[in-house]
């Protein structure tokens, strides 16, 4: 009798578990949806010189992320490329890449370290990833402290959702004693002309920049709320955070650079008429704290950056 019974639930395509000893039937699908399903990853792969990068997506868009230097080389939305790629760029691991959204960590330009700091330079540890998200760290070791001798720990994480990428750069200070550090998204935008270009903010108004084209470098004060590129420009916005517009009249297309916690400033890069470079056809825009940031022993900073297709 009792094998009959389990017989018939087969049939009708229950399957059986246990609740407090006895045998209750449980619809197969039921039990199907009760099991626990892998969570689907980032696609992981390799350019044509071994460096490993993943790729996201979220519906029309996607992203790519390299673990050389962190760096983001490519938010695609319906196959237009929001970033650019250097053509001088070294793709093979022999330098850092230039373009997409490098890291200047902990230093930002020249100083008592290399151009840039080394966060750039080195190869970031992936740490979890969904299909739509990668998390990468970079944390201190013997390279890092023979030239910055502090102990730190960097988490960044790269989401897309819908048509916006999120990037959020949090720095610990995993030591005992204070530390002063610098950083920056050395961000390269795609553009159709550069003459083209006009960059937008209602806070760069009264804003005091420094003109590093300058012998030497020189503060000056910004009048208006739109800037437009006709010379070679490096310019650095201090308090000039929150949204930066770039309007590309070439092809109709508007980026925001949208600053929501940590980036207190904005540099504006562009070496105008450098045709190895690129220069007609990318602006940086970058997401900085170029005045310094003190880090108390085991406390963190966090960085925030959207990028809004408008």
């Amino acid at each position: 009798m009792h094998s009959t019974t389990l017989a018939a639930f087969g049939f009708l395509g229950l399957q059986l578990t246990d609740v407090a000893g006895f045998h209750v039937p449980v619809p197969v699908q039921q039990a199907h949806n009760m099991r626990s399903t892998p969570a689907r990853m980032a696609t992981e792969g390799t350019n044509e010189s071994g460096l490993k990068k993943l790729t996201i997506s979220s519906g029309d868009a996607s992203a790519e992320v390299f673990t050389l230097g962190g760096c983001v080389t490519s938010f695609k939305v319906k196959d237009y490329d929001y970033l650019f790629v250097r053509p001088d760029a070294m793709m093979d691991g022999s330098k850092p890449i230039s373009g997409g959204l490098p890291h200047c960590f902990p230093q930002f330009g020249p100083g008592v370290i290399q151009q840039h700091g080394f966060g750039r330079n080195l190869e970031w540890e992936v740490v979890g990833s969904t299909d739509d998200s990668v998390s990468l760290k970079l944390s201190d070791n013997e390279e890092t402290m023979a030239m910055w001798p502090h102990p730190f720990e960097c988490v960044y994480k790269v989401a897309l959702d819908g048509t916006t990428l999120q990037t959020e750069l949090a720095v610990t200070n995993t030591g005992s004693e204070d530390f002063d550090f610098q950083a920056a998204l050395h961000s390269y935008f795609r553009c159709s002309d550069i003459n083209k270009v006009t960059i937008s903010s209602p806070k760069l108004d009264g804003a005091s920049y420094l003109n590093k084209m300058k012998d030497p470098p020189a503060t000056e004060t910004f009048s208006g709320t739109k800037m437009t590129i006709s010379e070679e420009v490096d310019q650095v916005f201090k308090g000039v955070t929150g949204d930066v517009s770039i309007n590309d009249a070439g092809n109709s297309r508007v980026l925001v650079v949208s600053n929501t916690e940590g980036w207190a400033d904005t540099v504006i890069w562009n070496p105008y008429g450098n045709e190895g470079m690129g220069a007609d056809n990318f602006v940086c825009v970058e997401s900085a704290q170029v005045g310094g940031e003190k880090l108390a022993a085991g406390k963190t900073w966090t960085g925030k950056m959207k990028l809004l297709p408008a």
